[in-house]
């Protein structure tokens, strides 16, 4: 197929712009708008011969490119068409891999779960067949309901804690609406999810300024490990510098973290150049660097 490239365009641009004035000249006329019937039967008759002449070939010539370019348009079109349906089908291809990618990790997830499960199961059993043989020895053992029940409390306030952080060092205010402050704490490191907050623990008559713990449930322990994992940007806030985000722990560990805290902030008083942090149970030191 011939195809119409841009000096053809404009070399029949050209020829129709020169031609138009001089047609315009020869039948008498100073503008091609007062060109009509009229003024051109005044011309001779071998000068309308040859513009009729000039006008049908060039009126040819454009019907020729015209033809080219309608043909060049029409594979222009199937052309976008084909490449609209390549497109289409990659997709289809991208959304067939991924789909195969997922169902291959579901697999091996559920494989490896499986697995774990029943790893664990025998680990269970084992441990189980010995307790079981232990409470046999035993009057006190899981046969005895109140027991039974104690454990399953147990259980179950283990996985509440999981969704819960303790905000300790946060003074009390009166009137104070502490899920709002609660919300502000956490936006200071980022976050902003949903939650319900609370105050734990009595007021002691000789205190003067109050600062007892809040308690903070959150949607998963998703949330709270990324909670715990931010905390450690409190220590470079203008206005909770002293606050510390732990874990909900049982009421032994709670006192526990309480003289943790404690030690914390007094190794920050007496020690402010050195960076202090509880890790594993234990209140850690170092020196800072940068700007820590």
């Amino acid at each position: 197929m011939t195809t119409v490239n841009d000096k053809e365009l404009e070399d029949l641009l050209a020829r129709c712009f020169a031609w138009l004035p001089k047609a315009t000249e020869q039948v008498g006329c100073t503008e091609a708008v007062n060109v009509t019937s009229a003024n051109c039967k005044q011309a001779m008759k071998p000068t309308l011969v040859a513009l009729f002449t000039e006008a049908f070939h060039l009126v040819r010539f454009q019907a020729d490119k015209m033809k080219q370019m309608k043909a060049e348009l029409s594979s222009t079109k199937s052309q976008l068409i084909e490449n609209q349906k390549w497109v289409i089908s990659l997709q289809e291809q991208i959304i067939d891999s991924k789909d195969s990618q997922l169902e291959a990790v579901k697999t091996a997830v559920e494989t490896s779960v499986e697995s774990n499960l029943k790893e664990q199961f025998k680990s269970y059993s084992a441990a189980a067949a010995e307790n079981v043989m232990v409470c046999q020895a035993s009057t006190d053992g899981l046969s005895n309901p109140a027991t039974l029940r104690k454990v399953v409390k147990s259980v179950v306030q283990e996985e509440d804690r999981s969704k819960n952080v303790i905000i300790f060092g946060l003074q009390e205010r009166k009137g104070e609406n502490i899920e709002e402050r609660v919300e502000e704490i956490f936006q200071d490191i980022g976050l902003k999810p949903k939650l319900q907050a609370v105050r734990v623990g009595k007021v002691s008559k000789e205190a003067t300024i109050v600062k007892r713990p809040v308690k903070v449930s959150l949607a998963s322990s998703s949330l709270v490990y990324e909670a715990l994992r931010q905390a450690r940007k409190l220590r470079h806030s203008e206005k909770f510098s002293k606050v510390f985000v732990r874990p909900d722990r049982s009421e032994e560990e709670r006192a526990r973290d309480k003289v943790l805290v404690q030690e914390l902030l007094k190794k920050r008083e007496t020690e402010p150049n050195k960076l202090h942090f509880i890790r594993s149970g234990t209140v850690h030191s170092r020196d800072k660097i940068n700007n820590e």
